[in-house]
């Protein structure tokens, strides 16, 4: 079964031109070489920043997503995996998380057609 982990920037993130942030970045990199090894990754995408999103309501199109939090959507990646409990094993080694930088809701994807 596939899930998807939703990778959600925090305020606790290290700023983007830090040699911290290069670091972190490093370590992501080594988490999609080390999964994508195993099979259970099934692709991913970062995420522009929320101040380029649109959202697109009955009442029409608006700028940004306009959550009234400082956390958002950074991006996502899909895991192959037998069970939520095997998936979410595998967000917990999402880089940062240990750290509070990053938070990673996992949830089951409904498969159309």
């Amino acid at each position: 079964m596939k899930y998807v982990m939703l990778i959600i920037d925090t305020p606790a993130e290290p700023a983007q031109q830090s040699p911290e942030y290069g670091a972190w970045y490093a370590e992501i990199g080594a988490w999609y070489e080390k999964w994508g090894a195993t099979g259970k990754l099934d692709g991913g995408h970062q995420l522009q920043g929320a101040d380029s999103a649109r959202t697109v309501r009955a009442a029409g199109v608006t700028d940004g997503p306009f959550v009234e939090t400082k956390e958002v959507l950074g991006g996502y990646s899909v895991i192959d995996a037998d069970s939520i409990d095997e998936a979410v094993e595998v967000a917990k080694t999402w880089p940062g998380v240990d750290r509070g930088w990053i938070a990673v809701e996992v949830r089951p994807v409904i498969e159309m057609g």
